[in-house]
């Protein structure tokens, strides 16, 4: 079903179809259309260009009214409609205010309601335009449109009328930036530092002395140090860095939060401030200067921690263990780090990545498009495991990619006062090459690399963001990518291969940052085929969102709400190609395996795997190969004892068993395993050693006999006497190897359950957003209250006045006794089987049919199949019950569900 045909009104609700949808389609049939809208911006003309271009193709003709009424149109969106076929733009400059939405196509259709063409207008914001083909009606409307189109204040679309406005912008900014007063407020914890700041109070509460925090590039991880380091307590601080950029942001920071009462120092280059109370190192001045780290400090920072795990770091680590440490990363999982999480036992207090980020307006939406970039031949540059730098470097500096570069960037324009665009190049002569053409065209253009001063990458940076100044496109090598922060950056172009989803996403989250006048981030990737090119796109993926309009089906990609991706037809056979021939779980698992293998140097056990992107669940592996030895086996990775096991040996089965979620709802028998393994003739003293190792768990801690009896559940009996796992540790270097491979095993169910069970940021039913999907913990911690597995395992929860329903669509997996007839009926109803014991004649009955007389509310949640997240489906009304445990309740929902919920929860996957 085609959902833009049946529509009479569009809201542009969430998951639903949206203006843009609209226009899009009639492009694509329309021989003829004029459009009359007040205000013209890139952030909306952007996502029509590819449907413009090819109306253009058809020969098809457009006559397009704008205006320059409020200056809210943006010169770049009419220096682009000015360069495309087929369109005659004609622009209204008089003082007449002028606030027509209108949009037709052919001679039957008439759309006419609130949307401008821009972002909001067309995507984001709740507008509300109406559609008629009543042909009376269309024909006074085409007759009105001309009378409009051949006002006295209405000028054709000219170069000129684009540079006397642009210049009239340009005087207004700039007396508008020199009235603006300067204010110094107290900076105040934004909400994602509020969330964060309480989870390592609690960490702290708990007993632990370090943790992580992964937080998307934006959300403000250093003035969340600032915050904690405050609030700690602490006397003293060690703020740790591989960059003086980051340093000297950091100082800048902790002096805003913290004022003049601290005495603060560096400890870089020349600055030997070394008894600072508050010093900023570099770790190159740490390791030529290491009577600093004799130092006792209260509180360690160490800034972009993936970074920890290079061995210039080992010596801060006797350091670090004596005082708090906090590490702060937006992505631990970067290729220079992936153990880094060791350094706090894997302790994560809190983490927000990019898709969440954006959905709880922390971080600016992106529009994405992907361009097709057959100026290269990136097949024949392909090299076993990846390009050649200097090769590809010279490939990549033709003057005829320029133009293309060029010609995208300019006809997508930017959101904001002033164009800040930056290009990330192959490496640093690609840098200059870029700056230097774009400056050959007349451009503003300059380049940045690792090798200059810090005083003129600083300025650089500066002149960027000035909206007065005439600098507008950088071009960097290497710099950017981290702890660098310039606001005002609203269009960013990939110019090379992405090589790492990691690190573009640190360098997508350089112009992501809220910024006054900026509504949207504009990205241009210019895609080439090559096996690479499918990891940008995959990072940009929400698997929280579910279907949606702006979704890509055919590569199975959904963006972040209020995001866009567009790509074009060349760049999608691209991507479908290369998805075709996607790796099998066991060649991803073994290339993954390799790859960072390869970065870590060593052997790898479950834990390296902790806190990647890329590894949705650490358990899907044992699909393919079952235990974590035969895969290392299958990469000729496995030790000498170990690739010597037996298949049917004590060993091999105990390690085998750690491996596996035994969903325990308490930690007492992974406890009693592991004190098994640390200490077998006395395992009961090696239990409370878990408990001193691992003190955040002493929330959970029971007896010895209870873990024990716990284990016995999960082991074969002869595991459990040690007899025959004796005979295997033969073949061990020492005891100590068995719980250095059974911890490693057990680390992934214990982050799992620490999350799940302890480390959910709790919130307010007001704050779940409807159609998003949740896990059973997810949601629970929404009601405000920590998941519990022996509480919460239930379809219905209730938490004082607010209930949880959640149930399933799909439930002819399930045990005879646990098959029930759950349906939608259409997008407002839905028919629930309640639980067995729930009757029309008892209080848990009652309490469901009479929620609205007692002030109740019941928040509906369904998985499309099992083992899926659940879909919100919002509050929803009692209307009717049938049969007895169990009932059979039809609901009205109090929000009707958006086309494409209904296709997900469906399989109707024909929805546009």
């Amino acid at each position: 079903m085609n959902i833009i045909n049946n529509k009479s009104s569009v809201l542009n609700l969430p998951n639903d179809a949206r203006m843009l949808d609209i226009i899009r389609d009639g492009l694509t049939w329309a021989d003829e259309a004029a459009f009359a809208i007040s205000f013209t911006r890139c952030s909306g003309l952007s996502l029509l260009l590819d449907y413009l271009v090819k109306f253009g193709c058809r020969r098809a003709k457009l006559r397009l009214l704008t205006s320059t009424y409020l200056n809210i149109t943006q010169p770049d969106a009419l220096e682009s409609i000015l360069s495309l076929e087929g369109i005659e733009c004609r622009v209204q400059t008089g003082h007449t205010a002028f606030h027509t939405k209108f949009w037709m196509f052919g001679n039957h259709q008439v759309w006419v309601g609130s949307s401008n063409l821009t972002r909001g207008g067309l995507t984001s914001n709740v507008e509300w335009n109406l559609v008629t083909q009543d042909q009376i009606a269309v024909a006074d409307a085409r007759l009105n449109f001309d009378t409009l189109w051949n006002r006295p204040d209405v000028q054709p679309l000219t170069s000129d009328l684009i540079h006397s406005y642009r210049q009239i912008l340009r005087e207004l900014n700039h007396n508008l930036s020199a009235d603006i007063p300067k204010f110094v407020i107290a900076p105040q914890p934004n909400k994602a530092q509020i969330e964060a700041l309480k989870q390592l109070a609690e960490i702290r509460q708990c007993g632990e002395k370090s943790a992580a925090v992964i937080a998307a590039t934006g959300v403000g991880k250093t003035y969340l140090a600032a915050f904690d380091f405050k609030a700690s307590s602490s006397r003293t601080l060690l703020y740790v860095s591989h960059r003086k950029e980051h340093l000297d942001q950091a100082w800048t920071t902790f002096a805003n939060v913290l004022g003049s009462s601290k005495e603060f120092g560096f400890l870089v280059e020349s600055y030997k401030d070394i008894d600072a109370e508050i010093l900023f190192a570099s770790i190159q001045a740490l390791s030529r200067n290491p009577s600093v780290l004799n130092r006792h400090f209260d509180y360690i920072v160490i800034d972009e921690f993936h970074h920890a795990a290079a061995p210039s770091y080992a010596p801060l680590k006797i350091t670090a263990s004596q005082g708090f440490l906090l590490g702060m990363t937006a992505t631990p999982e970067r290729q220079d780090g992936h153990d880094v999480l060791e350094w706090c036992n894997w302790n994560v207090a809190y983490e927000v990545r990019l898709p969440e980020a954006i959905r709880r307006q922390w971080l600016l939406p992106f529009h994405y498009f992907g361009i097709a970039d057959d100026t290269v031949d990136f097949e024949r540059l392909w090299r076993k495991g990846g390009f050649d730098p200097d090769v590809l470097e010279n490939a990549l500096m033709i003057e005829k990619r320029v133009d293309l570069i060029l010609e995208h960037a300019i006809k997508h324009g930017y959101d904001g006062v002033k164009r800040a665009t930056v290009g990330f190049c192959a490496g640093v002569r690609h840098a200059r090459y870029m700056a230097e053409a774009f400056t050959r065209r007349g451009l503003e253009s300059a380049y940045v690399d690792g090798s200059m001063s810090l005083e003129s990458r600083k300025a650089i940076y500066a002149n960027l963001g000035d909206s007065s100044h005439v600098l507008e496109w950088l071009f960097v090598s290497d710099v950017l990518n981290e702890g660098v922060d310039i606001p005002a950056i609203n269009s960013l172009l990939f110019l090379r291969p992405t090589d790492s989803p990691t690190i573009f996403i640190q360098q997508l989250g350089r112009g992501l940052r809220l910024f006054d006048g900026t509504e949207m981030l504009t990205v241009l990737d210019f895609v080439g085929h090559h096996r690479n090119a499918w990891l940008a796109l995959r990072a940009l993926h929400d698997p929280g969102r579910g279907r949606n309009p702006s979704s890509i089906p055919e590569l199975d990609i959904d963006p972040p709400p209020g995001c866009e991706i567009v790509l074009q037809d060349r760049t999608k056979e691209i991507l479908v190609k290369i998805r075709k021939q996607t790796m099998s779980i066991k060649e991803r698992w073994i290339n993954l395996y390799q790859q960072v293998r390869q970065d870590l140097g060593h052997p790898l056990l479950p834990v390296d795997f902790l806190h990647r992107e890329d590894v949705a669940d650490l358990g899907h592996y044992r699909r393919a190969f079952k235990t974590w030895l035969e895969l290392q086996i299958a990469v000729e990775d496995a030790t000498e004892w170990s690739s010597g096991l037996a298949r049917d040996s004590a060993l091999f089965r105990l390690l085998a068993a750690a491996e596996k979620d035994w969903q325990r709802s308490r930690i007492s028998a992974y406890a009693a395993l592991w004190a098994m393994c640390s200490n077998p003739e006395q395992p009961q003293v090696g239990f409370n050693d878990f408990f001193i190792h691992y003190p955040r768990w002493q929330v959970e801690k029971e007896s010895f006999s209870i873990g024990f009896a716990g284990v016995q559940k999960c082991l074969d009996n002869d595991l459990l006497d040690g007899a025959c796992l004796r005979q295997d540790i033969f073949v061990m270097p020492s005891n100590k190897e068995v719980l250095f491979q059974i911890e490693g095993r057990l680390a992934w169910t214990l982050d799992r359950d620490w999350k799940m069970r302890h480390g959910g940021i709790l919130r307010t039913p007001s704050d779940i957003v409807l159609h998003r999907k949740y896990s059973r913990a997810e949601a629970v911690n929404y009601f405000g209250t920590q998941y519990d597995p022996q509480r919460h395992n239930v379809g219905v929860c209730w938490f004082g006045n607010e209930c949880m329903i959640m149930t399933k669509i799909d439930t002819s997996g399930a045990h005879s006794q646990f098959q029930y007839y759950n349906r939608l009926v259409d997008n407002k109803t839905f028919v629930w089987s309640s639980q067995n014991r729930q009757r029309r004649d008892n209080e848990a009955g009652r309490r469901i049919m009479e929620h609205q007389q007692r002030g109740l509310n019941l928040h509906l949640f369904v998985q499309p199949r099992s083992h899926e997240s659940a879909v919100y489906l919002g509050k929803v009304r009692f209307v009717s019950a049938e049969r007895d445990a169990p009932m059979l309740v039809t609901f009205e929902l109090e929000n009707t569900l958006p086309s494409a919920v209904v296709a997900e929860l469906t399989d109707n996957d024909s929805v546009v």
